[in-house]
């Protein structure tokens, strides 16, 4: 007979292994909650201003978080042009950034296909009340908050309406 144990796996029962040390606190206890994984990484709730930038292959990427673990970088594989959205580490012997496992690479085709989608996927997020920001393709690339000190003057950013409207004209 097997017990079903934390994250998928099963134990015999009767097993004297207990993986589950701490008991749940019932509500009358006034500890306070241990801090979640995301209060350690406070630099990522900034906001990010992406800049093209180049790895150690030559290869250009942005940086998806401040501190460069999160990347899109455009490669060649084979003589095949990629978009490559990955988790990147900091290797203990050299220091330098590079690729982990988690992550997807895709060829034009498909990279297309998404910004295709991108659209599609907005109006869900719009749905769900999550801002989104919309690239001002036309525009130069954002800068961040500090440097815009015009204050209702926007350049490049998230305009949307207004630029709709000039080209209407």
């Amino acid at each position: 007979m097997y017990a079903k144990r934390g994250r998928g796996g099963f134990r015999a029962a009767g097993s004297s292994k207990n993986t589950f040390s701490k008991k749940r606190s019932s509500p009358e206890n006034d500890e306070p909650a241990p801090a979640s994984k995301k209060a350690k990484g406070d630099a990522e709730d900034e906001p990010l201003v992406p800049q093209l930038d180049t790895d150690d292959d030559k290869n250009p990427f942005v940086a998806l978080k401040a501190n460069g673990t999160r990347r899109v970088t455009v490669s060649d594989f084979k003589g095949q042009t990629l978009v490559s959205i990955r988790e990147y580490y900091k290797d203990k012997d050299s220091g330098e950034m590079k690729p982990g496992k988690k992550g997807i690479s895709l060829p034009i085709d498909q990279y297309n296909a998404f910004l295709a989608a991108a659209p599609l996927l907005e109006s869900v997020l719009t749905e769900k009340e999550e801002k989104v920001v919309r690239p001002n393709y036309d525009g130069e690339a954002p800068q961040p908050a500090e440097a815009e000190e015009g204050g209702d003057e926007q350049e490049g950013g998230a305009g949307g309406e207004d630029e709709d409207e000039e080209d209407e004209e």
